[in-house]
């Protein structure tokens, strides 16, 4: 596994860095995974994230990448979060999603979870970042230096985070599901 200092980043694209992160990682990609996080309010609370402001920050969606070994175990590679890279899958869940405060937020905040294979999400993704443009057309924040990733005609960025939506080969999770899916058997 590469160092977060090794790999390709550029800070409020997240869906891009894990891209590239994975293309630097073919073609050993069978454990890996991109995670989509998000839900229909496009605010997702998070904790230890270099984004900080308060105890927490709300994105409107954010992705990380995780591994699987074949013993069950789970590794979290996250570019926005002060955690170690790499961290155990359950260390990055109880301080990242961090359950007890969540208690605060209702029901609408709760988050979900896309779930898409390596191979999969490398051939899938694909962002024109309109997303992150002023309506003037400027940048929000400066892009990535590296070329659009454009793996289909159309961007689809903002229709994998809506987890109503349905993708071939991708799995939409609640917060018992990916905990279930992700901890050690």
């Amino acid at each position: 596994m590469l160092s977060a200092e090794e790999a390709p980043y550029q800070s409020c694209y997240c869906e891009e860095n894990v891209y590239k992160l994975l293309e630097k990682l073919k073609p050993n990609l069978d454990d890996f995974f991109a995670v989509l996080i998000s839900n229909d309010i496009k605010m997702i609370p998070l904790w230890k994230q270099k984004a900080e402001r308060d105890p927490d920050v709300l994105w409107d969606y954010h992705v990380i990448t995780i591994s699987k070994n074949s013993d069950g175990s789970a590794k979290v590679y996250d570019f926005d979060s002060w955690i170690d890279w790499g961290v155990d899958f359950q260390t990055y869940w109880n301080q990242t999603m961090n359950e007890d405060e969540m208690k605060q937020f209702r029901e609408k905040y709760r988050r979900k979870f896309r779930i898409i294979p390596a191979r999969i999400y490398l051939s899938l993704l694909s962002s024109d970042r309109s997303h992150m443009l002023n309506p003037d057309g400027t940048y929000m924040k400066p892009p990535p230096e590296w070329p659009l990733i454009q793996n289909s005609t159309n961007s689809n960025l903002m229709n994998l985070i809506d987890m109503k939506l349905e993708f071939p080969e991708t799995m939409v999770m609640d917060e018992t599901e990916i905990r279930r899916f992700f901890s050690d058997a």
